[in-house]
């Protein structure tokens, strides 16, 4: 008896896994025929004839007849009906809160914005976050995804600490979301969910690519292979509290001369170019560790001026052959980078098939 339910629970897992396969290469191409969704898939003819109509009764999937093109019935392509299912990604920034809903593929259909007290707690942002999914919340809602202030641990779903916040001392912000809203929950760093969204986007990702952040503070997510890395402890990416100044003034976060407190001073002088020149002194540290072919750069204020600074950095402190050149990028959309890519990491989950 105990054999029969592993075997039906392992049955069940396998036609999960080959309906979040077809998905997957479905939304990447685009639309597939049946004959080119099982060539990209692997899976014989007979298995996606057996999980596609699920998946087109299940409202997911599209199906559109191609023009004909000479005798023989034409194909049909399969594609993924976007309003199917929607996904909630949330930026919780140390000033602002901003709640997005995205359909199937990712792109944003709504969004709602709050204003946070200076030095808000646990309870004020649980509470805004709350207010926000009610306002965008419905029947088809995957989940909440959220991009947050770190250090935290994604795996738990703990937020370590938040400097300068009181109360944001191992917060279980996972579990308190979860149980205030109702909703399957995702807690991982902003930078992190910013390269998640970005991977999810680009067509053919560089191998190894930084996703930086500029704000209030100073990140990377990393992208290594398509892939978000972490680290063993999920806190990679602390980009900001790289020090540059071993003299410098002393930073938030116990060191000194950090990215992060070199930056932010330039600014407060209104020295922007400087603050930009800074970022790039940085970067091109992180461009020999780890072998970066590109930056995507989110800044909201003056981007073209901290692209050119940066850019003039790293000519200046990279003078190798062509076959070091970095692709420098700016982010599109990077008001929205962080909650819209805490949203794609609720989808991919859907895509792949496994259970929250």
């Amino acid at each position: 008896m105990e054999s029969e339910i592993r075997a039906g629970v392992n049955l069940r897992g396998l036609r999960e896994h080959n309906q979040a396969l077809l998905l997957g290469e479905i939304r990447r191409a685009g639309g597939l025929s049946r004959i080119e969704l099982a060539e990209r898939s692997g899976l014989t003819q007979q298995a996606v004839s057996k999980i596609v109509p699920a998946l087109l009764d299940a409202g997911v999937l599209d199906e559109e007849r191609e023009p004909s093109r000479g005798v023989g019935k034409p194909r049909t392509r399969l594609r993924i009906r976007p309003g199917a299912r929607h996904a909630l990604g949330a930026q919780l920034d140390r000033d602002e809160l901003r709640v997005v809903r995205t359909d199937l593929l990712g792109a944003v259909v709504a969004e709602e914005t709050r204003e946070l007290p200076h030095e808000f707690t646990p309870d004020d942002a649980i509470a805004a976050i709350g207010s926000c999914v009610d306002g965008l919340r419905d029947d088809s809602v995957l989940g909440l995804g959220v991009g947050a202030l770190g250090p935290l641990d994604h795996t738990t779903g703990v937020l370590r600490e938040a400097t300068n916040l009181p109360g944001w001392h191992e917060v279980p912000l996972r579990e308190l979301l979860a149980a205030a809203t109702g909703l399957p929950v995702l807690l991982d760093k902003d930078t992190n969910a910013a390269a998640a969204g970005y991977a999810w986007h680009a067509a053919t990702p560089a191998r190894a690519v930084a996703v930086v952040l500029v704000g209030t503070g100073i990140g990377a997510g990393l992208l290594i292979d398509g892939r978000v890395y972490r680290g063993p402890r999920t806190n990679a990416g602390e980009f900001g509290h790289t020090t540059i100044a071993h003299d410098g003034p002393r930073c938030p976060c116990g060191r000194r001369g950090c990215v992060e407190v070199l930056h932010n001073a330039a600014v407060r002088r209104g020295d922007p170019g400087e603050a930009a020149r800074l970022l790039g002194v940085g970067l091109v540290d992180l461009v020999q560790l780890l072998d970066l072919e590109q930056i995507v750069l989110a800044v909201r204020d003056r981007p073209e001026l901290y692209r050119a600074q940066i850019e003039a950095q790293l000519s200046a402190s990279l003078p190798l052959p062509g076959w070091q050149k970095i692709d420098l990028v700016l982010a599109e959309h990077d008001d929205r980078l962080v909650a819209a890519g805490a949203a794609t990491e609720v989808l991919a989950k859907f895509y792949a098939g496994t259970r929250w």
